[in-house]
């Protein structure tokens, strides 16, 4: 039975259309939270919540433009009360060599995966500070630490960026007991590897050294976010801050 340990705290969901967004959506909503399922897909987060029943709420948001992120916040006040979680979940990811990167990919993944974040954080943190607590989750990458196969440069840069506010946010938002921590998936396959080739999944598949279950080279799933996420988010994570918490597989190991 998975343990309520999120009972009576309203959490924001981002990208929650998406297989992470699903899956992590389904696990604080076991835990006893009301959720705001965001998504700039309103059938998929609209599907979502039939799926689940009460307690979640879904909204078609556009991460990118600031004031329709304050317009969902307030809806989820409305809706659920004060926020005091939130997943900085949505994002787009894109294989690609350094000089495919055209002006518009490079813009296009900044402006979602590292701003739209940014606008969401800003968008909670008046709630989080008048209660004194609070909890804000950004999804990262592993790209955004060492080089990774297939995995376009600009990809890697927006993940950078979302890890340095992780720190940034932890160290300054201590003080209103606010706890900001980043999670840095390895080959976690969803829906969003379909633009990969078969030869890109083996070599990414290839790159984990555990076997899992037995089986070598056993990818990720999105409930292993999902599972992270519940941690960090909850009381038992009330003294973790600023850190980077690696779901990969043991892909990365060492500082």
């Amino acid at each position: 039975m998975t343990p309520r340990r999120l009972e009576g705290t309203v959490a924001i969901v981002t990208g929650a259309a998406g297989a992470f967004g699903r899956a992590i959506t389904h696990r604080l909503h076991s835990e006893g939270a009301s959720v705001a399922a965001w998504d700039c897909n309103g059938d998929g987060v609209r599907q979502l919540a039939e799926t689940i029943g009460d307690a979640v709420l879904p909204l078609e948001v556009d991460i990118t433009d600031s004031a329709a992120v304050d317009a969902a916040a307030q809806a989820t006040r409305d809706a659920f009360g004060p926020i005091t979680i939130l997943v900085n979940n949505a994002g787009i990811s894109r294989a690609g060599l350094p000089w495919e990167d055209s002006d518009e990919s490079w813009a296009e993944m900044i402006s979602i995966n590292a701003s739209g974040s940014y606008w969401c954080v800003r968008a909670v943190l008046g709630d989080m500070r008048e209660q004194r607590y609070g909890k804000i989750v950004n999804i990262g990458s592993l790209a955004a630490q060492q080089g990774r196969p297939t995995t376009a440069p600009s990809y890697a840069a927006s993940k950078g960026a979302v890890l340095g506010m992780t720190v940034s946010l932890a160290r300054n938002l201590g003080e209103f007991g606010i706890c900001v921590n980043a999670i840095n998936p390895g080959f976690i396959r969803t829906e969003i590897h379909d633009q990969f080739t078969d030869e890109e999944i083996a070599r990414l598949a290839a790159d984990i050294p555990v076997h899992r279950r037995g089986r070598r080279g056993e990818h990720g799933v999105p409930d292993d976010i999902a599972a992270a996420v519940a941690y960090l988010v909850s009381p038992d994570s009330d003294f973790v801050s600023g850190e980077f918490l690696s779901v990969n597989g043991g892909s990365r190991t060492g500082s």
